[in-house]
């Protein structure tokens, strides 16, 4: 599964890093439910979708609560799975 943290640094690390993955999964689900998308898989959506999506997250996300919102990144990977959906999976588990 992973190594675990050694040092309270690590353990902050990975406190913000969960953090994040939360923040990403509310504004996903925020988003789907938003637009009425019920796919998890983003070859499924039209051109037009997947750049509606992309307005959704930064009007809703990174322009009301700054471009940093989700981290200091370059690039974020958004995989569709909103919170529901991540619930559902560990349900089924």
């Amino acid at each position: 599964m992973g190594e675990r943290p050694q040092s309270h640094e690590d353990l902050k690390i990975l406190r913000e890093e969960r953090t994040l993955a939360n923040k990403l999964r509310e504004a996903i689900s925020f988003c789907k439910n938003t637009l009425e998308i019920s796919t998890i898989d983003d070859s499924k959506l039209s051109l037009d979708e997947k750049v509606n999506f992309e307005k959704c997250l930064t009007q809703n996300y990174l322009v009301k609560h700054g471009y940093d919102y989700f981290g200091k990144r370059d690039l974020i990977y958004l995989d569709l799975f909103g919170t529901e959906d991540i619930k559902r999976l560990r349900e089924s588990a």
